[in-house]
């Protein structure tokens, strides 16, 4: 981070299909009035270090799999005039002071774990504790990777039960199987011996 790069005004990565966590070290980049980071498949949480970037303008992180909070010491940031973080996994209060104030629903949208102004979704002590600080997608996979062998182990048994209650009456499908087992037991005997 030394050199031009200190003296860029302007940073659009959109639609890149970048992954992995953002770095901290934009934050360095304290010319930069325009960063669009959106459309990409960026995980982890909004570096904080944002927020030295007094001029920033324009910050756009939509569309990415973003989780945690939004940093509150992006409040401090008086010169942004828009801000995007739609289409995430964000989580917490919505910072609400300087600049936030203006931000409309548009700017938080598609992330069901943020609450306050202007999302209309009270922050009270059951969303908050509902809601963890970090929603990774190794927990989610984990999750239903159990639920999964769950569901074969339960079906596996359901089946077999299935087959032997109805092996349990005398029907003529019953019969059959058990004249099939035997034949299979005399055959299987007259091999060996």
């Amino acid at each position: 981070m030394g050199g031009t790069l200190r003296y860029m005004f302007g940073l659009d990565l959109a639609d890149n299909e970048l992954s992995g966590e953002i770095p901290a070290e934009l934050g360095d980049l304290v010319e930069l009035r325009a960063l669009n980071l959106s459309h990409n498949h960026l995980s982890g949480v909004i570096p904080e270090s944002f927020s030295n970037m007094k001029d920033l303008e324009s910050l756009d992180l939509s569309f990415n799999i973003l989780h945690g909070q939004i940093p509150s010491q992006f409040t401090k940031l008086s010169s942004l005039a828009v801000f995007n973080v739609s289409f995430n996994n964000l989580s917490g209060i919505i910072p609400w002071n300087g600049q936030f104030s203006t931000f409309d629903e548009s700017s938080y949208i598609a992330n069901p774990l943020l609450c306050g102004q202007p999302s209309n979704r009270s922050c009270n002590i059951y969303t908050l504790e509902e809601a963890p600080a970090n929603v990774g997608e190794d927990e989610q996979d984990v999750i239903d990777i159990v639920s999964f062998y769950w569901s074969i182990f339960v079906a596996y048994v359901t089946i077999l039960l299935g087959i032997l209650a109805s092996l349990s009456f005398d029907t003529a499908w019953s019969r059959t199987w058990f004249c099939v087992v035997d034949a299979f037991i005399h055959k299987a005997k007259c091999l060996t011996s």
